[in-house]
């Protein structure tokens, strides 16, 4: 590979739209708040143009290479479920489809952005679709903090580690009824991964039912400190 295409963490690239994303999820915590209105407004419809975008760039671009196949393109991977409920609680604010896009969304998007995966630097597709889609997660979840309200209920950490029960069951269904490997769940990814260091299968899947379980309290833990020390801060959750 060219040493321009190459794509080195905390280089100059990687920090340029670390700041870039920074600076719109500072814009977007400013101008979402119900009180601006339009702009409230713009700023919701603005995201979900951009997710749908961002699908059927997707598509378009595995149908053009010719690689479009069931056994990858179906939206079974976790990240596209995480996708789906940023969508929908832009569209129609739901409490359920909030916690997830906040629970699962943050716990991979962070990691995700922080330590990327994008072997080829920009202009590649491969870049601009990474970035895109995991900045993207970020910003709607921003957007339902700061323009939504949005706040995890009593009992989220209980209810996102059921819902992923209810995705491991679906993508291993698809998984073993055709042979594919949706969500990693019958084995690792072929290259090198956060995945070779949590034992082998199927022990793996423990570890990483763990990882969720503790990023969920991570994620818990600032609304419950906030909740304690400033009880009247609390805002409810969406409707």
């Amino acid at each position: 590979m060219p040493a321009q295409m190459q794509f080195k963490i905390f280089g100059l690239q990687h920090l340029a739209v670390l700041l870039i994303l920074v600076s719109l999820s500072l814009f977007v915590a400013w101008g979402a708040r119900p009180h601006f209105g339009a702009i409230h407004r713009w700023i919701g419809r603005a995201l979900a143009f951009l997710l749908l975008v961002y699908a059927a760039a997707l598509y378009l671009q595995q149908i053009l290479s010719g690689d479009l196949n069931a056994s990858h393109s179906l939206p079974m991977q976790l990240c596209d479920w995480v996708l789906l409920a940023c969508l929908a609680t832009l569209l129609r604010p739901n409490v359920l489809t909030a916690e997830i896009s906040y629970f699962w969304g943050l716990s991979g998007a962070l990691q995700a952005l922080l330590t990327p995966d994008a072997m080829r630097a920009f202009p590649s597709w491969r870049f601009v679709q990474f970035f895109w889609g995991h900045g993207i997660i970020l910003l709607c979840i921003v957007y339902f903090i700061a323009g939504r309200k949005y706040r995890p209920r009593p009992n989220s950490i209980l209810r996102m580690m059921l819902a992923l029960q209810i995705y491991a069951i679906a993508a291993a269904s698809i998984d073993l009824a055709f042979g594919w490997n949706y969500g990693y769940l019958l084995h690792k990814p072929a290259g090198a991964s956060l995945f070779d260091y949590l034992g082998p299968w199927p022990w793996y899947l423990l570890s990483l039912e763990a990882i969720g379980l503790v990023n969920f309290w991570l994620l818990a833990l600032p609304w419950k400190l906030l909740n304690r020390l400033h009880p009247q801060a609390q805002a409810p959750t969406p409707p």
